[in-house]
């Protein structure tokens, strides 16, 4: 006697039809295009925030009655917040009235009585500090000169100490900012990549489009599917995002920090394929187990917030991206696939604290896979009544 069990498509090729089906289906449509266009729009202008919000820090030194070689002095390199301006004037009192104004960051007066500096905001200490240091130096090279020694030589004998920074904290404003654009993407891609899903799902419960589609392909089959279709999707739309913030970088001149960007945009993507993973199976499971969508926004509201959680985590964690809490808090499933990423674009996670999250993650993955999975299989067909987790767990 024949059997009248269907004949299903074998996994492979079930799981290749279903992700090609959902990227041909979703990658034309309006909505696809437009958030991505504006999701670019965005980060380009996130990118080029900092440049903005930090202007000219240039400052400007007025100077009285400063020789040549003093004038020198004040002008070159390693001053605190790069080179200054030197402005050479005539009129003591002109120059005194421009730092009142603020016009001016400070003066360096030479009279009879000697050598003044005056620095118009406390916040500029650094800047005086430095303009005494540096005149000192001038005034100890005239005096060598003027007894025969080459002050260049004395300079070459007593420079012996070298000093190592541990820490290359270049472009510090720009790296909270990309911490900040990375934690934001990272959230609004892996939860709308989610909820599209179990959207689907429901859909296709809903028109009875599931059945014919069980005819031919498994129900893991299809999950998997589904889950890699859309997951492809949003990676398309987050790689679109990366070249866009990695191009304008490049194009605004970010020198300090264009490298740590692109390793930053690479690291974002393998995160939200994780974070994605983790996810996307338990949104396939929930959303099987209703049949209509306006159920559908009650059962996903948990995970909205265990995301929404780990975003201002995130966002609490910019004040002091080194924080031991928010190291901790990188280790756990939900928080790492932002809170790594994010972290690293802080420049404060090492090689381990990258690696042994990914770890745990990639297990946790593949458990509540199987857990979405196994509810999705008892409550695909399931029409009518919402089907409860509990039993969609204990049905054999």
């Amino acid at each position: 006697m024949a059997s009248t069990e269907p004949e299903h498509l074998p996994a492979v090729v079930s799981v290749r039809l279903v992700a090609g089906r959902e990227l041909r289906t979703r990658l034309g449509s309006a909505g696809f295009t437009v958030g991505t266009l504006v999701t670019m729009v965005i980060v380009g202008i996130l990118v080029l925030l900092p440049s903005f919000l930090g202007g000219d820090d240039t400052k400007t030194v007025a100077v009285v009655g400063l020789s040549q070689a003093q004038r020198a002095a004040l002008g070159s390199d390693g001053m605190p917040g790069g080179r200054p301006d030197i402005k050479p004037m005539e009129n003591e009192a002109e120059a005194r009235q421009l730092v009142k104004d603020e016009d001016v960051a400070g003066t360096v007066i030479a009279d009879a009585s000697g050598l003044r500096i005056t620095i118009g905001k406390k916040s500029d200490s650094a800047l005086g500090d430095a303009l005494n240091a540096r005149l000192g130096q001038q005034a100890l090279a005239d005096e060598l000169t003027s007894r025969g020694v080459n002050p260049a030589a004395v300079a070459d004998a007593v420079d012996t100490v070298s000093v190592t920074y541990l820490k290359d904290d270049a472009g510090g404003t720009q790296r909270v900012v990309l911490a900040y654009v990375v934690s934001m993407i990272l959230f609004t891609q892996i939860i709308g990549s989610g909820a599209a899903v179990a959207q689907g799902v429901v859909e296709e419960k809903s028109t009875r489009v599931i059945e014919i589609l069980l005819a031919k392909v498994r129900p893991t089959p299809l999950l998997v599917g589904k889950v890699i279709g859309i997951g492809t999707l949003g990676l398309i739309q987050l790689v679109a995002v990366a070249v866009t913030g990695v191009a304008t970088a490049s194009i605004a001149g970010t020198v300090a920090i264009e490298s740590t960007i692109i390793e930053v945009a690479g690291a974002s993507l393998a995160w939200y394929l994780l974070g994605y993973a983790f996810y996307g199976f338990v949104y396939g499971g929930v959303g099987s187990m209703v049949s209509r969508q306006e159920e559908l926004a009650g059962l996903t509201v948990p995970l909205q917030l265990l995301n929404s959680a780990a975003l201002v985590a995130a966002v609490l964690g910019l004040q002091d991206i080194g924080a031991n809490w928010l190291a901790v808090l990188s280790y756990i499933p939900p928080f790492s696939a932002i809170i790594v990423p994010m972290r690293m674009a802080g420049g404060v996670a090492t090689p381990f604290e990258i690696i042994a999250p990914a770890l745990i993650l990639l297990l946790s993955t593949a458990a509540v896979a199987w857990l979405g999975g196994i509810v999705y299989n008892r409550s695909i067909l399931n029409t009518g009544k919402r089907v409860k987790l509990a039993q969609a767990l204990r049905r054999g």
